[in-house]
């Protein structure tokens, strides 16, 4: 379970900003305090000093247990001298304190050497962002996927079992889940079922990786004849992706080449057994006349096929809305 680099480096440049930000307008509150309320300042450099007063007394040995009492109780008295000060003077009591959007781990992202929640979250909203540029995933949920719109009783039982067999996908996902392959018409709710299961995955802390088939082809093709050598290629995301969602099968231009790519990813991931989901809008009889005998292999062998029922939802709805 782990994120890809690319977010995880993003992730932790945006924490150390954070840190950098928050050390800054400590600093800036202390200027303006040392120029406002000297006496304060004064206080801060008084209770420095109170380490070296402490090892001192460890030093000397002499009534230790009495010397570091009265060194506590003295310390206690000058930090609430300090905040009263700065309270009666309209500055919240921790003014001076580098303030931290996460107090539990000082914004470095990691507690006790274990992954923070604040990082966590972070991973979780880039890859939302991420989806977000290709996909609609923000609004597909399985809250917001309704059965009303597939007649009954035929259409909506299928449904109904699809619907249950994807939150159940998406709730036990690991790495070791099946592959799917969904399969029906335009606007049955195939793309929006997956991103939902995309959603619940990267909640869990999953690498999802998104994209319609035609735009990865488009993209692998650029990067073929035009990579620098520097940057990781779409390739790389696309195989290592602890889930792969290709949307849209059928879609593509055919060519030999993409033929030949889509042929490596799908066989590609089944070795290396990292779960994929791909969708299409082609019956399986145009899927074998289009693709290769190897392609079509896989997809019946290692893929579980579930045949979406009903009619274009997005047709329906815009009769609705007239």
């Amino acid at each position: 379970m782990a994120y890809p680099k690319e977010l995880m480096d993003k992730a932790l440049s945006i924490l150390s900003q954070r840190r950098a930000d928050a050390r800054r307008a400590a600093s800036a509150h202390r200027e303006e305090i040392a120029q406002k309320l000297p006496q304060v300042i004064a206080i801060e450099q008084e209770l420095a000093r109170t380490s070296v007063q402490v090892s001192r007394a460890i030093l000397s040995g002499e009534n230790l247990e009495k010397k570091l009492a009265a060194l506590r109780d003295g310390n206690l008295a000058l930090q609430a001298k300090r905040a009263d000060l700065l309270v009666e003077n309209g500055y919240p009591a921790n003014y001076l304190e580098v303030n931290y959007q996460c107090a539990q781990c000082g914004d470095t992202g990691f507690c006790d050497n274990h992954m923070c929640d604040c990082l966590r979250s972070l991973l979780k909203q880039l890859a939302y962002a991420r989806m977000g540029e290709v996909s609609d995933i923000g609004n597909c949920k399985f809250e917001n996927f309704s059965l009303d719109y597939y007649p009954a009783p035929g259409p909506r039982k299928v449904m109904g079992e699809i619907l249950s067999l994807c939150r159940e996908y998406a709730a036990g996902f690991s790495l070791k889940s099946e592959s799917l392959l969904m399969m029906g018409g335009t606007g049955l709710g195939k793309t929006h079922l997956s991103l939902a299961i995309a959603r619940a995955v990267i909640d869990q802390g999953f690498d999802v990786f998104y994209i319609p088939v035609q735009n990865l082809m488009s993209q692998l093709e650029h990067e073929k004849f035009s990579r620098s050598g520097d940057e990781k290629d779409s390739l790389s995301f696309v195989l290592e992706a602890d889930l792969l969602i290709l949307d849209d099968l059928g879609a593509e231009f055919p060519t030999q080449f993409t033929s030949a790519t889509i042929y490596n990813i799908i066989n590609s991931r089944m070795i290396e057994g990292r779960p994929t989901i791909i969708n299409s809008n082609l019956d399986m009889k145009t899927i074998e006349a289009r693709y290769s005998e190897r392609t079509v292999s896989r997809l019946i062998g290692g893929y579980k096929i579930l045949p979406f029922a009903g009619t274009d939802i997005r047709v329906l709805k815009k009769q609705q809305s007239r």
